[in-house]
């Protein structure tokens, strides 16, 4: 099985859907932060991780905002994704994202020690993106995008419960919820 992961970010989505094979299990969420799914990850048992994380991430910026600028955040996303850099030097954004990129696939490699992981940094300024909807979509893992989806943020798990804090990021972004698989309100 191919899991692909990445950030929840609206400029992503086909990057994602070029990654994809047609049975792959997609998860994205803000920062494409493997802390936070490393127990799905462990019972998932992928083969394949395809992992992209991307430069000028919004869940960067908080992050380097929290940390450098001592911005607040609720103790959900402190524990689910600042925390995970407070050890970390870096003086600018981009270092903090390669940091991101290379943190988050040492912890594929120690949880996933068999599977075969690629990472790619993707930078978006070298793809092609579309226009900007705030809206998001929280979706199961085995869900495929259709045309509506395209533009709009997604947050996609097998499981609600980690997704929590990227639901909290989504809200602090200032998007709203435009559709939910997990039939729960937020």
């Amino acid at each position: 099985m191919q899991v692909v992961i990445s950030c929840m970010d609206y400029r992503l989505t086909q990057e994602v859907i070029n990654k994809s094979k047609k049975d792959s299990l997609i998860i994205r969420n803000a920062g494409a932060n493997i802390f936070e799914i490393k127990d799905i990850l462990k019972k998932l048992n992928p083969e394949e991780v395809v992992y992209l994380p991307h430069t000028d991430c919004a869940a960067m910026k908080l992050t380097y905002s929290v940390i450098k600028n001592h911005e607040g955040v609720t103790q959900l996303i402190n524990d689910k994704l600042i925390s995970i850099f407070k050890d970390k030097n870096f003086s600018s954004l981009k270092e903090l994202e390669e940091i991101n990129a290379k943190v988050n696939e040492d912890l594929l490699k120690e949880i996933l020690p068999k599977a075969k992981i690629t990472t790619e940094l993707v930078d978006v300024n070298k793809i092609k993106w579309p226009e900007r909807k705030a809206r998001v979509y929280v979706l199961k893992s085995n869900t495929k995008y259709d045309e509506e989806m395209i533009g709009s943020y997604i947050i996609q798990s097998p499981e609600l419960e980690v997704i929590l804090a990227d639901l909290e990021i989504a809200n602090k972004l200032g998007l709203r919820i435009e559709k939910n698989e997990f039939d729960t309100k937020f």
